[in-house]
């Protein structure tokens, strides 16, 4: 506050006459600007990474238990035209403001640099979970699996631990695909895939950690024969959930395992939630589980053309966690229908883009579920019908359902002030609202300088009917 002083008795008067109307009308516009504020972080379009000249790509979300905590994580170029690089996580409150500034989790150089990267979050603690190739990132011949922390109050992170390590130059596998769930006590859970570098054989590969340290690498498929790749786990009700697809001469299938947390022994059956058969391809899965629910969802080719997708399904099946149980039929999203399925074109069917890009193919679904055990998903399509030149992040979720289904909200377009091109869209939730989920999304979209950036957005903009404009006071 300013204080004047008098400057003769009737002007002082004026004066103090003057500032007193002027701070009671300030305080009004205060008010009302307090009074429209949203009391957390506002929940509309972020730019996350805001780097103009470099790739970020393949965000990971996650929302605390509480619902109060969201934190994004990805990868970004050590120079222009590749994804592999360093590794980024930033994260916001509900009650503490904004998004923090970016921390970098890990440095990317020529000679080692991180390819995918996976995070889940406590009230206090982001875990990441994230892939390093070594000696070259074209061809490296050492791949790391690491894991490390960063406190969510002092954006500090710790050391990172190897979690599994591959010698590519001799075994011919590489580490790609990651995924990270946390357990009982903030446990940690990782799954990922390891392939071979001529793609005729895929593992799906477990590690968790406990007081000594982290397990030595556990083969979730049992079968031989198959491609067995892009894994997804989830934890809840003392069970880790594994989903992942798979590829061999009896076709393309989605297949599910479990192991109960307490004894760490998995079922002895890995789960068909798509048996293997012919045709168009399946993949994508991902799998979220909860208040006695399993929902895997996955993207379905309906027109193959020259080796390449036009065109897909986004579909789920649910189980329950007890009694005897097994996948229910395919549905899809949005609907629940079992047949007249919505067609829906990928943002690009290129193959020939930086790094082989694959966060562009396919509509890459994401599921979580809220408390009461009910799903919401995300994907990204065409609008355009294989113009591209339109491109929608859509959603829906459930708040009820059956003993066999999920009741769904009319499928929904996220915000219809996207980039020009998007990629890779992941979801997390926040607390139930009347009527309403509250959403939490991450996404990948591009510039017009031909780099990409990693952006937040929600379901709430329209939530936000207030325009904030500075408050300029000036004099005569």
């Amino acid at each position: 506050m300013i204080v004047m002083g008098w400057i003769g008795r009737k002007r002082g008067a004026a004066i103090v006459l003057a500032a007193v109307l002027a701070a009671a009308a300030l305080a009004a516009v205060l008010g009302a600007v307090a009074v429209a504020a949203p009391l957390g972080f506002l929940h509309v379009r972020f730019d996350l990474s805001q780097t103009a000249s470099l790739l970020s790509a393949y965000p990971d979300l996650a929302v605390s238990a509480n619902g109060d905590r969201v934190a994004a994580v990805w990868t970004e170029g050590y120079s222009a035209n590749t994804f592999k690089g360093h590794v980024y996580l930033r994260t916001a409150s509900e009650t503490g403001g904004g998004w923090g500034s970016r921390i970098r989790v890990f440095t990317g150089t020529a000679n080692m640099c991180a390819y995918r990267a996976a995070v889940a979050i406590t009230e206090t603690m982001a875990h990441v979970a994230y892939v390093v190739f070594n000696d070259t990132c074209n061809d490296p011949k050492w791949v790391y699996l690491r894991y490390g922390t960063c406190s969510l109050a002092s954006g500090q992170c710790g050391n990172w631990q190897d979690v599994y390590t591959e010698r590519t130059d001799q075994t011919g596998y590489l580490i790609t695909h990651v995924d990270i769930a946390l357990g009982e006590g903030g446990a940690p859970h990782v799954v990922w895939g390891q392939y071979k570098k001529d793609e005729t054989v895929g593992n799906i590969m477990y590690s968790t950690r406990s007081g000594a340290g982290w397990s030595s690498g556990q083969y979730v498929n049992l079968a031989g024969g198959r491609i067995n790749r892009e894994p997804a786990i989830a934890w809840a009700d003392g069970y880790v959930h594994v989903a992942w697809e798979a590829e061999g001469g009896d076709g393309y299938a989605i297949m599910y395992r479990r192991r109960e947390d307490e004894s760490g022994k998995w079922d002895n059956n890995v789960v068909p939630v798509v048996p293997p058969r012919l045709g168009p391809p399946l993949g994508n899965p991902d799998v979220a589980a909860g208040a006695g629910h399993i929902f895997v969802v996955w993207d379905w080719c309906v027109d193959e053309s020259n080796g390449r997708c036009l065109t897909y399904n986004v579909v789920y099946a649910r189980s329950n966690l007890s009694g005897t149980w097994a996948f229910s039929d395919w549905r899809e999203v949005g609907t629940g229908n079992s047949t007249g399925w919505e067609d829906y074109y990928s943002t690009d069917v290129v193959d020939a883009l930086p790094d082989k890009a694959q966060y562009l193919l396919d509509l890459n679904p994401s599921v979580v579920l809220n408390r009461t055990g009910w799903p919401t998903v995300v994907w990204h399509a065409d609008r355009s019908e294989g113009a591209y030149t339109d491109y929608a992040i859509y959603y829906s979720y459930a708040f009820t359902g059956t003993a066999t289904d999920a009741v769904w909200i009319t499928r929904t377009v996220l915000s219809e002030a996207q980039p020009t091109t998007l990629g890779r869209v992941v979801v997390g939730v926040g607390e139930l609202r009347p009527g309403e989920q509250h959403l939490h999304v991450a996404y990948m979209g591009k510039l017009s300088t031909g780099a990409w950036d990693v952006y937040y957005d929600s379901n709430e903009r329209d939530q936000y009917k207030y325009t904030y404009l500075p408050l300029v006071m000036r004099g005569r």
